[in-house]
């Protein structure tokens, strides 16, 4: 299991629950292919994660990496900030 900055997942819990949920999903599906020792191949793997976010929040594949995109800039933006 991955140790959770606190500071990130409180930021995460500040943003719209669709963000914040479709976000934890899908970070959790991408640890899971790593910890199950899926050979990396980013396009492949960016391809399943989105259509299961898909299908869980009912939202397109295309939405579904989008929203993982945003948020995942919205962090580094967070803790660049936090780290100046």
């Amino acid at each position: 299991m991955v140790e959770r900055n606190a500071d990130v997942e409180e930021f995460l819990n500040s943003l719209p629950e669709q963000q914040s949920s479709v976000f934890r999903y899908m970070r959790d599906e991408y640890e899971a292919l790593a910890e199950r020792g899926e050979r990396f191949d980013e396009a492949k793997n960016d391809e399943h994660v989105e259509i299961l976010a898909s299908k869980k929040f009912d939202v397109s594949p295309l939405e579904a990496g989008n929203i993982y995109a945003t948020v995942e800039s919205r962090i580094n933006a967070f803790e660049a900030l936090r780290s100046s």
